[in-house]
């Protein structure tokens, strides 16, 4: 026991460098855009029946047609306002009833805002009431992933040597002794001026 006692400073002292090497940075955590809104899978809408005042919630799925009675619905979309900023949930929604002569709907419809998208027929009023299912696009990005810095290692060029006869770093100029200054010529002597002919006679050819 006490052998083992004696090798344990040593063991610990050999596996410092491996756990040294071991280590990984962690990035840090990205920051997603604050109003970056949460895809859903299924738009929750309240139909009132005229005829007989009854209220009825339909699960819209998205990317399906849903029939109620004259009424079909399809949802393109639904949105949902993250936590961070007050509640609301928005739809793409797609409205038709069989009667002849009604108009469709097509747009938006915006619980906190309900007069920007509104269903109203002579039998029906549709109206959003919010998103449930399950979280689809667009959700948060992933976090994204940092490599773990590493420290710049001079590589060693033979071709290259110090004054001491060691080889330099690569990136390292070479040391290149200062060369002999060159003598330096005397400037060339200045020309004289040339004589004006001032008061000469033109010379006249024959």
């Amino acid at each position: 026991m006490r052998r083992l006692l004696g090798f344990l400073p040593a063991l610990l002292l050999g596996f410092l460098p491996g756990l040294a090497h071991a280590t990984e940075w962690l990035a840090p955590p990205a920051i997603y855009p604050p109003d970056m809104w949460q895809g859903r899978t299924v738009a929750v809408v309240r139909v009132l029946d005229k005829l007989d005042a009854h209220v009825v919630l339909l699960n819209v799925p998205v990317g399906q047609d849903m029939p109620y009675k004259s009424l079909t619905l399809h949802a393109t979309s639904c949105l949902q306002r993250p936590a961070t900023l007050p509640a609301d949930s928005a739809a793409w929604l797609d409205v038709h009833d069989a009667h002849e002569g009604m108009a469709a709907f097509q747009g938006w419809m915006a619980v906190a805002e309900p007069a920007t998208g509104v269903f109203q027929n002579p039998l029906y009023d549709v109206q959003l009431v919010g998103c449930a299912g399950d979280n689809v696009a667009p959700m948060p990005p992933p976090l994204a992933a940092v490599a773990a810095p590493t420290e710049a290692v001079p590589v060693m060029d033979p071709a290259v040597a110090t004054p001491n006869g060691q080889p330099a770093p690569s990136g390292a100029a070479p040391s290149v002794p200062p060369a002999a200054p060159q003598p330096v010529s005397p400037p060339l002597p200045a020309m004289p001026p040339e004589p004006a002919d001032e008061g000469a006679a033109p010379l006249m050819l024959h």
